[in-house]
Order: structure tokens, then C-alpha cells, then sequence
């Protein structure tokens, strides 16, 4: 950590205990806060204190794993009841899973959870005979204490039983022993407002990828498929200009039991590992899409297949991942539920993902052999290609593609994830049609920039932009250029509390306004962000939760949450894009107009709250006013404030926060012209630096029309960057502001810097010389033409 961040800790521990005389208020720990340390003090100093527990790192990065309930042998029937210690249900919210060892834990059907999940099973992310792993439930808000916690076994077969040995709490990130007050303060409060000046050039409109719209149906979507809600939620999701987004389909269970007057799916008795496709003669699998609204019919939306039937999978572990010989019965099944869809309802998904988060372990079986020589990513690309080629043999028109990837730390092990993803880039040519991604912020990660000397790890400081640019840059190399999905974004952190609330909304917010920069490269942004949860109805990413504990029903028979307020602050986010020019790190900015109006989402993902100026562009528009829509975290509480008249040269925007500003020109706004936005890459990327200078190359195509241009270097470093780079273009030096790079435990994320058109040609080298350890993850020129 630097002086300079040493000292910023210092202070912000002395403005939580003092206040100021000149009047400057203190930040103080919200209510929630004060609970939520009392939670922690009583997991550390009482709970935990004799109990085995398993920690992660050392010295001021020493944190709590997992923390041991109990230890004892039991034998586990049917319907068995383990009553957990007083004080477990108390500090459950702070915990991700439990887990168990034994013997024979597979078993086990499924488990519930007193008092958080009474009626349903939690969802499972291993079972394997000797250690079965659960998601913690979502806790639900109380006003009172919770009963004591237990856990009820239910088996497959109600006559065998298992033995468990243990029961652990594990935690998602390891939770420090000092109490977290970064999720309870209004961060940046202490100091001042810092003006911010954003320009916007209103003669012209900003065109990338061969359009100037917005093109909103890509963006404002929900983690729904359509007629999975009844259709009061559909109308209340459309009149806010919403959209089903993506939904998944689980063949286990969803068509091997019977849920309806239908046989379920079974085994051909000639065939082993094979499904009787017959099953499609007498199932519709067109029921839901029917029961839709009108309009949702004519929207493209997303699919995901998962969980393969047992005859055809790995057993136990992999969320139904068919074995290799069975790959083409799992590509013959996933194509005949596709042609029934079509029949059935008269349409489909207009994106198939094969399956799940398959880029992990507990999703794809076979990653867990590669260190028995077992190719997982081989076998991978060989099964998307495989279900891609059936699906488009029956339903030509249809999008398949993967890998759906979770845990996108593409750094890891000297970017051994990126090298895999790279190879799925190359094996899956000329069969898949798209890529998708799934990006979380961490449990305990809001306040980014506050914790980029204390090992942040997640996406929303550069790492989201850098990892996009990494795999577009390798799809050019690898002559497999196709669009990309980000089918799952938001917060691994449980619970409906304020701070819980809060960093899905900001994660939400944060990557949409980063993913809509991207229209040449996304076609489809999905939040994990629901209408109602019929399995799960407490959970704290839907937008309603029921009034009375039922779990369907009408929108009438359920209140709405603070999430819903995600739909409210987008409602009405459209038109034609506007270049935007302003001088701030950790800043996005989009500026729209419809004529009437120009519409601007600014995300602030810095550590100091700011006043956006816009008085130049009031000044060249002769605006009649200007409003703001604010989504934000103040004094404890999620607060949303409607359209609301604000000063143009100071509005506020907070540290986390996302907001809509609008102006009202006096007269209609009509640019008579347009710049095209175009990224050129490098071939070479995740280039490891090695002492000396590294030459990258890059084409542009008549380099006369370029207007402007900006040279994007990807940097990762451990311990931040420490010495500025050294960098020419075509010969002539290039000064490459690395900001707070230095600050960082990890830093990932692009630098930029401007750079005179008059420098470019078509054939442009680049060089570079980094710090010792620099890994240069990606070199592009962005690039504005006439």
C-alpha cells in the first residue's frame, strides 16, 4: 500500500469516530451497520472462538473461510432433523454455502433449511459421496430474532441412509476479522464535491457498428423467459419498456418428471444413453412461450440449456454434463426440445447457450479430470460444436453458442483462463454463432475504488473492459469475430438488507453502462435481476416478493421491492447516440438525444463524490432545464428520487452511483452529421513483458478519415503499477497517464491516451516497455472517422 493510501485509511478511520469543527459531518455506520458489526464482533469474538476454522492469507489479509458447526458422526434416514448450535442461525447471512462430509451423501435427494427455506431446496453446487454443498438461503428481513436453525435431510430413496461427520459454514470471500464498514457509509462524504466537465458534441451523432441508435432492446432486459410470470408482471415489465432477456432450461427436472398430463422423459430401451425422442409426440413444450403477451412474442430473447437426464451424464458432480460417447444423443435431445419448441409455440429463443457456467468445475464434470490427462475445454468445444450443428440442422435460423462462463479471472495462474477461453475461440469456429459471459461483483466488494489497496478483485474498475478487449482481440487473430452475450451480471451477496440491495443495483447499473459502449461487440446485456422468483420468493434480486408467502399469483398479490426501482430509473433511456468528451478516471458516460431532449447515464465508479458540469452544453443548446433520476445509497438507505429539476453546472452524482440527467433544448435537436467509432487490435495479447520494449502492430484502413483517435493499452500488474510506460507510435512518443495504478494490490484495466490523427497510417506499430512483472493484456486503437 502507498503513503498516500496509508494516510487516505488513516483519515477515513478518524471520520467514522470524530467530527469536525467547521461543521463537515462524520460518516457514521448506518443502523444496518451497527447490527451487521455486532453480527461480526459475535462471530469472531464468540462464536467462532472455540470452534475449527480454516483461514485465507496472512499477516492484514488473514480472513475467516470457514468455520467448523459441528463435528459428529450421525446417521442420516428419511426426514432426519439436525438441530445446528444456537448462534448459527445468526451468523448463516454472512456465509455463501454449507457444506458436509460423510459417506453415501449421494443419496441425498435434496435438504431445507429452517427457518430461511422451510418448503424448498437451496440450489446444490456439489454432491459427490463424501461432501454435498449447498447454498446458503436467502435470509429474509425480520424484525425479530430467528428460531434456532436446522437442517432436514430428504432421501431419493426413502428406505437408505448416509452419514454425515461435519457441517461448515464457507464463505464466498473470506470474511476479514476487523469489521467491514465500507458497505455502511456514504463513501466520499468527508470530503468536497469535485467538478467534473462533460462536453457533448451536439452537431454530430455517434455511429458504431453501422448505427447511431441506442438500440435499447438490447439492453433493458430481465433474467426472464417469456410467459414464465403471469402477464399483469409482463404488462407492468413493458409499460416500463423492459424485456424477457434470458431464461434457463433444465432438462433434469424440468422434462424427467412429470409436471403435467405428459409421461416424462425416458430412456430408449435399444439405446443406451439415449433419449426416447418419442416423448415430444405427446409433451408441449410450447405452454409458457404461448401464454406471453403479444408484445413479448416478436422479441428475441435468450435460452440456456442445462442438467442433461442421469442415463446420458457424469454422475453426481457437473449439473448433468453428458459423457463424451453420449455427446451426440445430448446434442440430438437439445435439437428435438428446440424443432418441439417451434412446433409447439411458433417460436423459440433466438439464442441457445448449450450449458450453464460450463467454464467451472461443478457445471462441466470434466475440468475436475485434467489432472488425469482429461482435455475439459476439449471436450467442451467439441460439445458445443456438436449441439450447435444439430440445433442448426433443425432450426437453421437459431443462435447457438457458449460457454456461458462464470468466475472470469482470466489473470489466473498466469492467464491460464484466458488461454482457455482463447482456445474455445478457435475450436468453436464455423459451428457456434456467439459468446457469452456471466460478470459478479463479490460479497463484501462495494466500495471499488476505496479497496484498491486491499486485494479488490472484482470486474468494475477495468477488468471488465480489459477481459471484453482480450477475447475481441483474439477473435480477430483467430478469424472467429462474433457477437457477445453477457447473460448474467449483479452481486454474489446474499440478503435484502440496504447494503445488499444496494451493490446489486450499483453492479447492475455499472456494467450496463459500460456494456452499452459496446454495441459493436454485445448484442444482448441480461442482469440477474427478476419479476418474481416462484422457487425462491424472498429473494433479494427480484423486483416483487409476494404478500402473503404465495409464490405465484398476480402482480396485485405482491409488493414491490427496491430492486423494482432499477426498472424505474430506465424506463424511458433511448434515442441516438452523441459524442461525449471529459477528463475523470473511473467514469462512464452516454449521452442520447430524441430531439426534444438529451438524455445522459453517468456511472462514477471512483472513490470521491462529483458535481457534473454541464453548463457549455446548456450554453450551445439554449436549454430550457435540466433534471436528474437518482438511484443511490444515502445515509444507510437505498433511495430513489424521481425526475426532479437540477442546477446543470453542479449535479450531484455519488461514489457507486448510476443517474440519468436530462436537457431540454429550446429548439428540436437535429445533428447534420456523424462520426463512426471503429476499435482496431493487435493480434498479440496477455504479451508478458521482458525487460524490453514490445512492438504491436495494427491495420487501419484509410487512416485520412480519422478525425481523433486513442491509443488502449490492457495492463495487469500485481502490486500496481509502479513505473509509468514507455510508449511510440509509429516513432513518435506517446505519454500514458497511469493514474492511481500504482495504488492497486492487482491492477487490471486499460490506459489510454489521445493521440493526433496526423500520427496513424495503415500499417502502425506500436511499442511498449513495461515494468518487470507487466503483463500487456491487449493493444487497440479506438478511432473516430468522418
Amino acid at each position: 500500500m502507498t503513503y498516500r493510501n496509508q494516510i487516505s485509511q488513516l483519515l477515513l478511520l478518524l471520520f467514522a469516530t470524530f467530527t469536525f469543527p467547521n461543521g463537515m459531518w462524520a460518516q457514521e455506520l448506518s443502523a444496518e451497520g451497527q447490527q451487521a458489526k455486532a453480527t461480526h464482533d459475535y462471530l469472531f469474538e464468540t462464536f467462532a472462538k472455540d470452534r475449527k476454522t480454516i483461514y485465507q492469507g496472512n499477516g492484514n489479509n488473514r480472513a475467516l473461510k470457514q468455520v467448523l458447526i459441528f463435528e459428529e458422526s450421525k446417521q442420516v434416514t428419511d426426514g432426519f432433523e439436525l438441530v445446528l448450535p444456537d448462534g448459527a442461525e445468526r451468523i448463516a447471512g454472512l456465509f455463501r454455502h454449507f457444506g458436509f462430509k460423510g459417506d453415501n451423501l449421494d443419496r441425498i435427494k435434496e435438504v431445507h433449511v429452517y427457518p430461511f427455506s422451510p418448503d424448498k431446496m437451496p440450489p446444490r453446487s456439489v454432491q459427490v459421496k463424501d461432501f454435498y454443498r449447498v447454498q446458503m438461503p436467502s435470509i429474509p428481513l425480520a424484525d425479530k430474532p430467528f428460531g434456532q436453525m436446522k437442517i432436514v435431510f430428504f432421501m431419493k430413496d426413502k428406505e437408505e441412509t448416509c452419514r454425515i461427520d461435519n457441517l461448515a459454514f464457507i464463505a464466498q470471500k473470506a470474511i476479514p476479522p476487523t469489521f467491514d464498514t465500507i458497505p455502511y457509509r456514504d463513501l466520499g462524504s468527508e470530503f468536497p464535491r469535485e467538478r467534473v466537465e462533460i462536453l457533448i458534441d451536439t452537431e454530430h451523432e455517434l455511429s458504431i457498428d453501422g448505427s447511431t441508435a441506442l438500440q435499447r432492446d438490447r439492453w433493458f432486459r430481465m433474467h426472464e423467459t417469456p410467459g414464465v410470470v403471469d402477464q399483469s408482471f409482463e404488462k407492468w415489465a413493458k409499460e416500463r419498456n423492459f424485456l424477457p432477456g434470458r431464461g434457463a432450461f433444465k432438462f433434469k427436472p424440468g422434462i424427467t418428471r412429470a409436471w403435467g398430463n405428459w409421461k416424462p422423459l425416458t430412456e430408449r430401451a435399444d439405446k443406451p444413453g439415449a433419449a426416447d425422442l418419442s416423448f415430444f409426440d405427446q409433451y408441449d413444450a410450447g405452454k409458457r412461450l404461448r401464454s406471453t403477451i403479444d408484445h413479448f412474442k416478436t422479441k428475441p430473447f435468450a435460452l440456456c440449456f442445462n442438467d442433461w437426464p442421469d442415463f446420458m451424464s457424469v454422475p453426481l458432480v457437473g449439473r448433468g454434463t453428458p459423457k463424451p460417447e453420449y455427446f451426440d444423443d445430448a446434442a440430438e435431445l437439445a435439437a428435438a426440445y428446440v424443432e418441439a419448441q417451434i412446433r409447439d409455440a411458433g417460436y423459440t429463443a433466438a439464442w441457445w447457450e448449450v450449458k450453464n457456467e460450463s467454464s467451472v468445475q461443478s457445471e462441466w464434470a470434466h475440468h475436475w479430470k485434467e489432472a488425469q490427462g482429461i482435455d475439459g475445454w476439449g471436450l467442451l468445444a467439441d460439445f458445443h460444436n456438436r449441439v450447435a450443428d444439430a440445433v442448426h440442422a433443425k432450426a437453421p435460423n437459431v443462435n447457438v453458442g457458449g460457454p456461458s462462463s462464470a468466475y472470469m479471472q482470466v489473470q489466473v495462474k498466469d492467464f491460464s483462463i484466458y488461454k482457455s477461453q482463447a482456445r474455445f475461440i478457435e475450436e468453436t469456429r464455423g459451428h457456434i454463432d456467439f459468446f457469452s459471459h456471466h460478470f459478479y461483483e463479490n460479497a463484501l466488494m462495494l466500495g471499488a475504488h476505496e479497496r484498491r489497496g486491499m486485494g479488490y478483485s472484482n470486474y468494475l474498475l477495468g477488468r471488465y473492459e480489459a477481459i471484453l478487449d482480450m477475447l475481441r482481440a483474439h477473435m480477430h487473430k483467430a478469424d472467429n469475430v462474433l457477437p457477445i452475450l453477457i447473460t448474467e451480471t449483479g452481486s454474489l451477496q446474499n440478503g435484502r438488507k440496504p447494503s445488499d440491495n444496494w451493490l446489486r443495483l450499483l453492479a447492475w447499473n455499472a456494467y450496463l453502462t459500460k456494456s452499452m459502449q459496446r454495441p459493436d461487440q454485445i448484442d444482448l446485456y441480461v442482469p440477474f435481476v427478476f419479476l418474481h422468483m416462484s422457487w425462491n420468493p424472498m429473494s433479494g434480486d427480484a423486483a416483487f416478493t409476494p404478500k402473503d408467502g404465495k409464490r405465484s399469483g398476480k402482480i396485485g398479490d405482491f409488493e414491490k421491492t427496491t430492486i423494482a426501482n432499477y426498472f424505474e430509473l430506465w424506463r424511458d433511456f433511448d434515442g441516438h447516440r452523441l459524442p461525449v468528451e471529459f477528463n475523470r478516471d473511473w467514469l462512464d458516460v452516454i449521452a442520447v438525444h430524441d430531439k426534444d431532449r438529451i438524455s445522459l447515464a453517468v456511472t462514477n465508479m471512483g472513490g470521491r463524490q462529483i458535481a457534473v458540469d454541464l453548463s457549455k452544453v446548456t450554453a450551445q443548446i439554449d436549454a430550457t432545464s435540466a433534471t436528474q433520476i437518482r438511484l443511490n445509497y444515502h445515509k444507510g438507505k437505498v433511495v430513489f428520487e424521481p425526475e426532479h429539476a437540477v442546477d446543470a453546472s453542479a449535479v450531484p452524482v455519488d461514489v457507486n452511483e448510476t443517474t440519468v440527467i436530462r436537457l431540454m433544448p429550446k429548439e428540436p435537436l437535429a445533428p447534420g452529421k456523424s462520426l463512426s467509432l471503429e476499435r482496431h487490435y493487435a493480434a498479440e495479447t496477455a504479451v508478458k513483458s521482458a525487460g524490453g520494449a514490445q512492438v504491436f502492430n495494427i491495420k487501419i484502413d484509410e487512416p485520412e478519415e480519422i478525425v481523433s483517435a486513442k491509443l488502449i493499452i490492457g495492463v495487469h500488474r500485481r502490486g500496481g503499477l509502479k513505473e509509468p510506460l514507455t510508449v511510440t507510435c509509429n516513432g513518435q512518443s506517446v505519454k500514458v497517464d497511469s493514474g492511481d495504478a500504482d495504488e492497486f494490490t492487482e491492477f487490471f484495466a486499460p490506459l489510454d491516451a489521445a493521440l493526433p490523427a496526423s500520427v496513424l497510417a495503415k500499417e502502425n506499430e506500436i511499442s511498449i516497455t513495461a515494468q518487470d512483472d507487466t503483463t500487456l493484456t491487449s493493444v487497440q486503437l479506438e478511432v473516430l472517422r468522418k
